[in-house]
């Protein structure tokens, strides 16, 4: 995995572009820890590796030599980190990594490949400290590498349309996207051909060939059944006397 574009202007962001001469290059430097102490010389984006007083460098070189650098800390991730990670757990990572260097790195990730991703977001506000100070621009740093660790990763935007289109041979079938609330709309325009409906007999057939009169028929059969449940006794007098009917139809034409 390599750190992405958004973590690398992060990273300028943190340590800035020092320390810049008129022209536009930088010129290294080294920052005074107090008690008569210097810190390493740095010069450009924070770069240290190789750096010597009275080096100078264009802008152009800084970024180059930042790329370098930061090579060398996402290989000290990736060995570091034995559990799968995002993009953004990688940046801050990495961001850390190459300001506080990689054996502190080792510690930090500790809680991480122990699956205490909370735990470790927290742990970088531990490292704030220099020369026994808690210095403002550390705990910033600090705060907004713990924010981007646990960040979730956006889902990628949409493709551009394109611009440059040629022309086909033959003209693209339109897609049909339909919803099932869209192709029940589609049925229910539809016109349902006159075609014979099996097991019902000849005579009715015509009656019922489109979807209104089945509607009919299930309101009519709906509203029976609310009546037969509001009237238990009258609705059996009325199918005994169905039944009775019916057998005497079926005897009488028996004997004839």
């Amino acid at each position: 995995m390599k750190i992405s574009e958004d973590g690398v202007r992060l990273i300028c962001s943190f340590e800035g572009y020092h320390k810049k001469l008129s022209n536009g290059d930088c010129t290294a430097y080294q920052t005074y820890l107090g008690n008569g102490k210097y810190d390493i010389p740095t010069i450009g984006y924070g770069c240290t590796s190789g750096v010597k007083m009275g080096d100078v460098w264009t802008e152009n070189k800084a970024r180059d030599e930042l790329r370098k650098e930061l090579a060398k800390h996402e290989s000290y991730v990736t060995q570091y980190v034995t559990v799968p990670i995002g993009q953004n757990e990688f940046d801050a990572l990495v961001s850390f990594s190459y300001n506080c260097g990689p054996a502190n790195l080792k510690k930090l990730v500790s809680r991480l490949n122990k699956g205490d991703r909370t735990g470790t977001a927290k742990a970088f506000l531990l490292y704030v400290k220099a020369q026994g100070q808690t210095l403002p621009g550390l705990v910033s740093r600090r705060t907004r590498e713990s924010a981007l660790f646990l960040k979730p990763v956006a889902a990628p935007e949409e493709p551009f349309m394109p611009q440059t289109v040629t022309a086909s041979a033959e003209p693209a079938k339109p897609a049909t996207v339909a919803t099932a609330a869209g192709a029940a709309a589609v049925v229910a325009t539809q016109t349902i051909p006159d075609l014979p409906i099996p097991g019902v007999p000849p005579e009715i057939t015509d009656s019922i060939t489109n979807v209104s009169a089945w509607k009919g028929m299930g309101e009519q059969l709906w509203t029976l059944k609310e009546w037969a449940v509001s009237q238990p006794m009258l609705a059996g007098a009325v199918s005994l006397s169905i039944g009775a009917f019916w057998m005497w139809s079926k005897k009488k034409a028996a004997t004839q």
